[in-house]
C-alpha cells in the first residue's frame, strides 16, 4: 500500500471518527431540546440550528465530511466502506465506558453480523478504483430512483415513530425505525458525497462542483437524516440509532453508486457471491435488532463525569 493510499485511509478514518463524535455533541443536545416530532420539520430545524452544542456538533459533522471527500477521491469503494466503519467500533467503546449503555446478547450478535456484512460488500468491490469514477450529470428519473424510496421510508417513519405508545406494559421502542430512515438517507447523502469527489476528480473547480446536482442532494439527504437522528437521540440509545444509521447507510451507498455513476455490479461468480452474501448479512442484522427495549439493571459508566452523576444520585 502506497503513502497516497495510506494517507487516503487515514484520511478516511478521521473523518468518520469527527463524524461520529459529532453524534455525541447532537445526543448532548438532545437533552435539552423540548420534545422533537417528525410532524414538525421546521420547528426541529430552528430547535437545532440554535443551540450552541448541536451547532458545534453540525461543524463537525461537516468536517467530516470534508475528510470523507478525500478519502472518496483515491480510494476504491470497498476500502473506503471499511475504513468508514472503524470508528463505529469506537465510538461503541465510548457509549459503554462514558454513557453506561449496554449492548445484551442479540445487539452484540447484529453487530457481529454487520462487521462481516461490511468485509464482504468491502470485497465486492475491491476492484472499483474511486480515482476511476466517472463525474456524469445523472438525470431525473435516476435522482428520483435514489431519492424518492428513502424519502417515503423516513416518512412513514416519522408517522410510526411519533405514535404514542400506551398502556401499563408498553415498552419504549429501541429504535431501529429511526435508525433505518436515518440511514437510508444518510447513504444517498454519501453517494453524493462521492458525486462531489468524481466532479472534482476530474474538472478541479468550485464552480463544477455547485452546478452538479450533488451538493443538493447531500444537502438535502443530510438534513432529513439530521433531523431522524435528532429526533431519536432524545428517545433511543445512541449505540443501536449509530448502528443502524451505519448499517442502512452501506447499503444504501453501494446500491446508488451503480445508479448514479454507472458502475458495473459484479459480473464475475465471486464477487456476486460476496455481494449478495454482504447484503443478506446485512439484512440479518437488522432483522436481528429487538425492536423494543428490554428490562436492564441500572448500570452506571466506568470514567467520565456521568459516573459521578450516577454516585451522587445513587447517595440521595
Amino acid at each position: 500500500m502506497d503513502g497516497v493510499t495510506l494517507g487516503s485511509v487515514g484520511a478516511a478514518i478521521l473523518g468518520t471518527s469527527v463524524y461520529y463524535m459529532a453524534f455525541l455533541f447532537f445526543q448532548q443536545a438532545a437533552f435539552r431540546m423540548p420534545p422533537l416530532r417528525g410532524s414538525r420539520p421546521f420547528q426541529a430545524t430552528w430547535h437545532m440550528l440554535t443551540d450552541g452544542i448541536w451547532f458545534t456538533g453540525g461543524i463537525l459533522l461537516f468536517i467530516g465530511l470534508a475528510y470523507e471527500v478525500i478519502a472518496f477521491s483515491t480510494l476504491p469503494l470497498g476500502v473506503a466502506q471499511a475504513a468508514f466503519s472503524v470508528s463505529l467500533v469506537l465510538l461503541l467503546v465510548y457509549a459503554t465506558l462514558f454513557l453506561g449503555e449496554r449492548l445484551g446478547p442479540r445487539e452484540w450478535i447484529s453487530v457481529a453480523l454487520f462487521g462481516v456484512a461490511t468485509v464482504l460488500l468491502g470485497l465486492s468491490g475491491a476492484d472499483t478504483a474511486g480515482a476511476d469514477l466517472v463525474a456524469r450529470s445523472p438525470s431525473a428519473w435516476e435522482l428520483a430512483v435514489v431519492t424518492v424510496p428513502p424519502l417515503l421510508i423516513a416518512g412513514l417513519v416519522w408517522l410510526v415513530g411519533d405514535r404514542r405508545r400506551g398502556g401499563r406494559h408498553a415498552r419504549p421502542l429501541a429504535g431501529v425505525a429511526y435508525g433505518i430512515g436515518a440511514g437510508v438517507c444518510s447513504g444517498v447523502a454519501e453517494t453524493g458525497i462521492r458525486g462531489i469527489a468524481a466532479v472534482w476528480a476530474s474538472e478541479g473547480t468550485v464552480m463544477a462542483v455547485f452546478t452538479s446536482p450533488y451538493p443538493y442532494l447531500t444537502l438535502g439527504m443530510a438534513g432529513i437524516a439530521l433531523i431522524q437522528l435528532q429526533t431519536a437521540l432524545q428517545r433511543c440509545r445512541i449505540v443501536i440509532v449509530a448502528t443502524l444509521i451505519t448499517v442502512t447507510g452501506r447499503m444504501m451507498l453501494v446500491l446508488c453508486s451503480p445508479v448514479l455513476f454507472a458502475e458495473p455490479w459484479p459480473d464475475d461468480l465471486v464477487s456476486t457471491l460476496l455481494r449478495t452474501g454482504g447484503f443478506m448479512l446485512a439484512l440479518l442484522a437488522i432483522l436481528s435488532f429487538p425492536h423494543h427495549e428490554m428490562p436492564r439493571p441500572g448500570v452506571a459508566p466506568r470514567y467520565g463525569p456521568r459516573r459521578r452523576e450516577a454516585a451522587l444520585s445513587q447517595r440521595r
